[in-house]
């Protein structure tokens, strides 16, 4: 096929295509390429853009619809967004209390029992503790009067078991027992307030155990009679029925 055949042909073909046969454009990589249609002739310069077809009313209020709508980041918006499904089980603010109560009612058992078995360091020079059974009775108690009976069992700890007049909190008697001891002494028939000192190494009746001594009150009163006697046992368990609540100052001095 020659040149002027090729031509020709070229031509018919834009002729059946009803593009215009003298008119080319450029594409992007600079190479001609063939004329849309006559119809749809306006070509669009390289590195800009224009509105093809209908204009597009950009005012608000005005019917049209804008090609990239302002954000929206109202409540509308908000509304329609992904949220997560709510939680089936909701914690009550009341649980967190409890819990910490839980831990509180754990951890001072644990501590006051830690205490009293010596895991705290004590660099005061320990002292001999007296005999399990020695008692200190106050000078106003006749010996003669102590016609009852009281049974101390002790646990880990060395402990000091006193009796007060529970009027006048008056001291009436303190008894020793060594560590898994077991001991009864005679006591003056009342009824009493039974205060309890536990430690590990003796200091004195002034200082008890030092750094390792608690001290704890019997809630309910001890009755004793000439009759029938009482008794404390210190194992703790919790299915115990001694119930003694905490003092926070140091036991008084017995000299």
């Amino acid at each position: 096929m020659g040149l002027d055949d090729r031509d020709y042909m070229r031509d018919r073909y834009r002729k059946r295509q009803g593009l215009d046969p003298d008119g080319t454009t450029w594409n992007d990589k600079k190479a001609r390429r063939k004329q849309s249609r006559a119809a749809h002739k306006k070509a669009v310069p390289l590195g800009s853009a224009s509105w093809v077809g209908k204009t597009i009313d950009m005012e608000p209020g005005s019917g049209g619809g804008a090609w990239f709508a302002a954000k929206n980041r109202g409540f509308d918006y908000q509304k329609g967004r992904f949220r997560p499904a709510p939680p089936l089980f909701k914690p009550h603010p009341l649980q967190g209390l409890v819990l910490l109560l839980s831990a509180v009612g754990i951890l001072i058992p644990a501590y006051r029992e830690a205490k009293r078995a010596g895991w705290f360091p004590d660099r005061t020079p320990e002292i001999a503790f007296p005999a399990t059974g020695t008692v200190t009775v106050s000078n106003g108690v006749n010996p003669r009067s102590a016609t009852s009976r009281m049974n101390v069992v002790t646990d880990q700890a060395n402990a000091v078991v006193q009796l007060f007049k529970r009027q006048t909190d008056e001291h009436v008697i303190s008894v020793y027992v060594h560590r898994n001891d077991d001991v009864t002494v005679p006591v003056p028939p009342g009824t009493y307030r039974m205060k309890i000192i536990e430690g590990d190494k003796w200091h004195g009746t002034t200082s008890y155990f030092g750094p390792s001594t608690t001290f704890e009150t019997v809630v309910r009163p001890m009755v004793f009679t000439r009759q029938r006697g009482s008794g404390i046992d210190l194992h703790r368990s919790p299915a115990g029925t001694l119930h003694t609540s905490i003092n926070i100052k140091d036991p008084t001095p017995l000299d």
